[in-house]
């Protein structure tokens, strides 16, 4: 049974759930114990970009019935779909960085110039960009990320501490969220460890380990550090388990576990933090 935490926003990323209907999909997410989703408006999925005008505001409707909240969209950042993010009262359009051909320098002054552009547009519709850090071929870490953001204004430009990448580059949690701090709209729990891929070689001839993403209990991510952190200085922002696990079997029992993982580790820390005020 998950601990009931009111005033606490805990996401889930809906993404593994297509198939069923945006009323169902309400009922399954209430059932997994989360009060709030993050939706992808994808080709495919319950709202689609081409239709995202009227079929965003509607399904914010329907979840509300189930109690379920829209936090954030994983969605594209034309003017369509701020459009219809502001209609709805969804906070956040949830975006990431790759690193382009040009390279990981001109890949930052490339993406600053369009970090430029929609700053006029979330501030004109009131929905923040929120940026996402990923292994690889991506802006990686928190350290990258307060990089990239450090110049943009905040209730425009948003950042997402996850703890996942962050573990993959071995970074304490309270350090990338005290980096992200001013700019933190959004915190992804999820974990992940690094396993080698047989006798693999690169094109460099060097060995080749992948991340495997796993529950809680069994990766490298320091949710509890994570959320002791958060506690501590009253973080009153969603909390989103973004159901990314390598091993796609039992997956809502998967989720459900981690919540209620997670929710008895932040009202632990809810508490000590309220013993030192």
């Amino acid at each position: 049974m998950a601990h009931d935490h009111p005033t606490t926003t805990w996401s889930v990323f809906t993404k593994p759930w297509r198939e069923p209907s945006i009323g169902t999909l309400g009922e399954l997410v209430s059932g997994m114990g989360f009060n709030a989703v993050e939706l992808p408006v994808r080709p495919g999925y319950q709202v689609t970009p081409d239709e995202v005008a009227t079929a965003l505001p509607d399904a914010v409707r329907r979840l509300a019935h189930a109690g379920i909240g829209v936090t954030s969209i994983a969605s594209g950042t034309d003017e369509a779909t701020f459009a219809a993010c502001a209609e709805a009262g969804v906070p956040f359009i949830r975006i990431m960085v790759p690193v382009g051909p040009s390279g990981y320098t001109a890949t930052g002054d490339e993406i600053r110039r369009t970090l430029d552009g929609l700053t006029a547009r979330a501030e004109r519709f009131g929905v923040r960009v929120a940026v996402q850090p990923h292994y690889d071929d991506y802006i990686a870490d928190s350290s990258e990320l307060y990089a990239l953001l450090r110049d943009y204004d905040p209730r425009a430009i948003a950042a997402i501490w996850d703890a996942a990448h962050d573990a993959l580059a071995h970074k304490w949690p309270e350090n990338g969220l005290e980096l992200l701090w001013p700019w933190l709209g959004i915190v992804n729990l999820k974990s992940a460890y690094l396993e080698r891929v047989g006798d693999a070689a690169s094109d460099h001839g060097d060995p080749v380990w992948e991340p495997v993403f796993t529950d809680a209990r069994n990766g490298l991510a320091q949710w509890g550090r994570a959320l002791d952190y958060l506690a501590a200085h009253h973080y009153d922002g969603p909390i989103c388990l973004t159901a990314e696990y390598t091993d796609e079997r039992d997956l809502v029992a998967k989720v459900s576990t981690d919540l209620d993982y997670a929710q008895g580790l932040y009202e632990s820390a809810q508490h000590r933090a309220g013993a030192t005020r």
